[in-house]
């Protein structure tokens, strides 16, 4: 296990500003998506993905429009047609993933943002309230249920979401988490899984302190508490590098809906296996690949990190970065934003190419001092705008 204080030394000497190495695949190799990847799996295998981030639910959640989320909707394995069969059958691996309600502190409660008692196990209105005991026994019995209903095997992990911000002064949220997750770790313990969390550096640095977690996926929210922090003491697992995009809306002449996705990368500086999981086995990303990945990715420390069109090209001649997004095309800003993440590729004396959302494409060039040294530092967030945009990297 490698310390991030040796991490600057060991990028000096080899990967600082450097090419990406000959025939190495950098493109991410893990997404995340609510969806139904069916109609995609051979474009994204295409494109380099080998693992894919799906959802566990006690229930549905019609409200949000996520009627593709839980995976166990779409089939089992026993069914060829089923996604996770699918799955299988064109050699993807499985993140799985556990998230009802998790996006607020409410959760702890039973409770909704609105603060309405969540459904009952059978899926149920009941307005009945509950501890936060008795809320994560429902949760973690529907994640070990639908697991093995699925096939997943013992030895591999289900990350339980903590999808919002909190801080220190919020003493009641941060002792719920805790009690939820006691209730979680013992029952997958006892079921033979392991637990990880999905959320901010905060809540990543409270679980791992008290035990209560194996893994640790940071969400890719900048400005969460401890995020950046915990970013760079290098104890986390996975990183959500890219949030809210969606690869094959574009149909040429074109946009049509594609599939919204999230990306992630794995730290190269902790253990290979991350819980992944495939048809009665664990999963293991090549290590290899995952150093390549890793070593291509830069954070923006510039509040202005300007991508310009080619490498001969003047700072205002900037490039036109669209995607298609719900069947429409988007104009992208032609800069990388502060704090956010971008591969990195080609490189010359002062500028280095990028891929700004990370799909796969090179968008353009920046200049070296736009971005962090190595892919270990990500800059703390700054609230102020008139502040964030005017600060360069030192």
């Amino acid at each position: 296990m490698f310390s991030y204080v040796f991490i600057p030394l060991l990028f000096a000497a080899s990967l600082l500003w450097a090419p990406a190495p000959l025939h190495a695949e950098t493109r991410v190799a893990i997404i995340d998506t609510a969806y139904d990847t069916r109609p995609y799996l051979d474009r994204l295998k295409e494109r380099g993905v080998v693992a894919i981030g799906r959802y566990y639910a006690r229930c549905d959640q019609p409200e949000y429009g996520l009627t593709e989320k839980r995976l166990i909707n779409q089939g089992r394995p026993s069914d060829p047609g089923s996604e996770i069969a699918q799955m299988f059958a064109k050699g993807f691996a499985v993140l799985s993933v556990y998230q009802y309600y998790s996006n607020t502190p409410n959760k702890f409660r039973g409770q909704n943002r609105d603060g309405k008692a969540l459904p009952d196990a059978n899926c149920n209105w009941t307005g009945v309230g509950r501890s936060v005991e008795e809320e994560a026994e429902l949760d973690v019995q529907a994640a070990i249920s639908q697991a093995q209903a699925l096939g997943q095997p013992r030895g591999t992990a289900i990350y339980f979401g903590v999808d919002f911000n909190f801080t220190d002064s919020d003493t009641e949220t941060i002792d719920l988490m805790v009690r939820y997750f006691r209730v979680i770790k013992a029952r997958m313990d006892a079921a033979g899984y392991r637990t990880g969390a999905y959320g901010s550096g905060h809540a990543h640095q409270i679980l791992k302190g008290a035990g209560l977690i194996e893994y640790s996926w940071i969400s890719a929210s900048r400005a969460f508490s401890r995020t950046s922090a915990f970013h760079r003491s290098g104890e986390w697992h996975l990183f959500q590098n890219q949030v809210d995009r969606e690869w094959f809306g574009s149909s040429g002449s074109g946009c049509r809906r594609g599939l919204p996705l999230d990306t992630n990368v794995q730290n190269m500086f902790q253990d290979a296996d991350v819980g992944l999981w495939r048809q009665g086995e664990s999963y293991i990303i090549d290590e290899g690949r995952t150093f390549d990945i890793f070593a291509t990715r830069r954070f923006a420390c510039d509040g202005d990190a300007v991508v310009r069109r080619d490498k001969g090209s003047s700072s205002s001649d900037v490039a036109r970065i669209t995607e298609c997004k719900a069947g429409k095309a988007k104009a992208l800003p032609p800069k990388i934003d502060f704090a956010n993440a971008a591969r990195v590729g080609a490189a010359t004396d002062t500028l280095i190419e990028v891929d700004v959302d990370d799909d796969g494409e090179f968008d353009g060039w920046t200049h070296h001092s736009n971005l962090t040294a190595h892919f270990g530092y990500k800059p703390d967030w700054i609230f102020e705008t008139a502040r964030r945009n005017a600060t360069s990297c030192d």
